[in-house]
């Protein structure tokens, strides 16, 4: 009764509005009953100092009571309290702890739809994004849809657009193509959870084709995704923002706002978190473990018969000195590249563009709904348009 997950404890908001009456009755009595002519000028400093304390509490109560029970939005790290019941009012989540329907069990071969798996993080997950119908993966899901309509209703197509995905399924290890000419049905999935890199996406990859049958794996590639295998030091930690040692945050929605607001960001762990990243892709032993995690997942489809893509989704707003985008995405192109598989570059996407027209706030940098509708253009407009160039296929050390 007295603590919530969703609203914090309530026992130390009720004890917050106790003090603030004890206030208010001890100003009251102040002025009711310390006589006007008794020390004037001392009555005059104690009741102004009383007056301005009743109004900073009532502005701290109307403001504990707004982050408290009404305030409902993300932030970059999703530990505040608006943030907690945001996923709880906008987030459904499938079997696989997923934010997306429920996805029914299939052998590869089996059924006649296509199926893309888009995998990834955050990004891709969708923080920020009230509607999953604007996250790009669901605009493709449309695109889709309007394409299979189209070519249905186009009379030269006859019934050949009903057909199972291009593919002869002699050779297991040839992967089923998407005729966009003939369009089979697609279904789209988007298999993204917040906080997953590279190295934990590999078990669910394996899964969606052994389990779901896949026909394709998009991988969305952010460049955080490498985070896990950089080394981190005692007091320097960028996946945990600093907590105070002295104050208990969860008394208090209001503090808990103005700390991650005012005190986090200034932190060295998070001033300087791209940075770190950048250290990171410096480091030949990491960007050769990292090398090792993704050609694990393009060797994975390959072996089994799955197309294999790539995005490169890119920061929407970086900090610090040392992070060299375009230099990151290069690497990353490259090595995609040279191991046959497509690639999408989203970078030159935002290029020229506002970064505070694509965040979901100024204190959310994720994606928001302007910048899920142009990664969803650029992505088909390179892999799924009509004139699509086909795939160059290299072995692969």
């Amino acid at each position: 009764m007295f603590a919530s997950g969703l609203y914090g404890y309530l026992a130390d908001y009720l004890i917050a509005w106790g003090l603030f009456l004890s206030l208010v009755i001890h100003t009251w009595c102040f002025f009711r009953f310390y006589p006007p002519q008794r020390h004037p000028k001392l009555r005059l400093l104690l009741g102004n100092g009383l007056v301005l304390l009743c109004m900073l509490g009532a502005a701290g109560l109307i403001g504990e009571s707004y982050y408290r029970f009404v305030c409902v939005e993300t932030d970059s790290f999703g530990l505040t309290l608006p943030a907690r019941r945001w996923f709880v009012l906008y987030t459904r989540l499938n079997s696989m702890g997923c934010r997306d329907h429920e996805w029914k069990e299939r052998k590869q071969r089996d059924g006649d739809v296509y199926r893309i798996a888009f995998v990834g993080d955050s990004f891709t997950y969708g923080w920020g994004i009230e509607n999953p119908a604007d996250r790009f993966t669901d605009r493709l899901q449309a695109r889709f849809n309007a394409r299979r309509e189209t070519s249905l209703n186009d009379p030269r197509h006859g019934d050949t657009a009903a057909r199972a995905p291009a593919g002869t399924g002699e050779d297991p290890t040839e992967p089923l193509r998407y005729d966009p000419v003939r369009p089979p049905p697609v279904e789209v999935m988007n298999v993204a959870k917040p906080g997953w890199g590279t190295g934990d996406q590999i078990e669910p990859v394996r899964d969606l084709i052994e389990r779901y049958g896949v026909n394709e794996v998009v991988l969305c590639y952010v460049p955080n995704d490498i985070e896990k295998l950089i080394p981190r030091r005692p007091g320097f930690d960028p996946l945990r923002p600093p907590t105070p040692v002295y104050v208990n945050l969860s008394t208090s929605a209001l503090l808990e706002h103005l700390y991650y607001r005012i005190v986090v960001p200034r932190a060295a762990s998070v001033a300087h978190y791209h940075d770190w990243l950048a250290a990171g892709f410096s480091d030949e032993t990491v960007w050769r473990r990292h090398q090792q995690q993704l050609y694990t997942l393009v060797r994975m489809c390959r072996e089994r018969g799955v197309r294999f893509r790539a995005v490169l989704l890119p920061f929407l707003r970086t900090g610090g000195v040392e992070y060299d985008e375009k230099r990151i995405h290069d690497m990353l192109r490259r090595f995609f590249e040279d191991n046959g598989v497509e690639v999408a570059d989203l970078l030159p996407v935002i290029g020229g563009r506002d970064p505070a027209d694509l965040v979901v706030s100024p204190f959310d940098a994720h994606p928001n709904e302007r910048a899920h509708a142009l990664f969803a253009e650029a992505i088909w407009k390179v892999f799924y348009r009509e004139n699509a160039a086909p795939p160059q296929v290299s072995p692969s050390p």
